[in-house]
């Protein structure tokens, strides 16, 4: 972690132990780090409901006989590509050589977890859901804090 990051999570946007940047701060570069609480709030609210929708779509894919394995794959890229297209509203993109190998890097590992989950699925399919909801949190975390360029596609 970079020594300017901000240590804290900020799951719950609003909360008052959420220690969100007061909406308006500024950083060095002179732009809005993080986006504001009600900008936040409103992605959540959809990343969650588009969540609860993939899920309910696994669990018929499932019921209808298909792969475990297979449906759980097809959710899990799905929903992190959905997910990476959606943190692009925060307008956020690695600008650097290190933000950019840092970017690939997050990118390598998360595609690996979610075949780990997905293969897993026929014997535990909550995992998929376990992944996914961890998953979002990572994302919303990043991009409470003004990290949404490790996540964007």
């Amino acid at each position: 972690m970079s020594p300017k990051a901000i240590p804290t999570l900020k799951l719950i946007p609003g909360h008052p132990d959420s220690p969100m940047l007061p909406e308006g701060t500024i950083d060095e570069s002179g732009s809005n780090p993080s986006p504001t609480i009600a900008h936040m709030t409103q992605w959540r609210r959809t990343a969650d409901a588009h969540l609860e929708s993939a899920l309910a779509e696994f669990d018929m894919a499932i019921i209808a006989g298909q792969d475990a394995a297979r449906a759980a794959h097809t959710l899990c890229h799905g929903f992190m590509d959905w997910t990476r297209e959606s943190v692009g509203v925060f307008h956020r993109r690695p600008t650097t050589d290190a933000q950019r190998a840092e970017w690939s890097r997050e990118r390598a590992v998360w595609i690996g977890l979610a075949d780990l989950a997905a293969q897993d699925a026929a014997n535990e399919p909550a995992s998929v859901d376990r992944f996914l909801q961890i998953w979002l949190g990572v994302v919303h975390e990043a991009s409470a804090t003004g990290r949404s360029w490790l996540f964007v596609r």
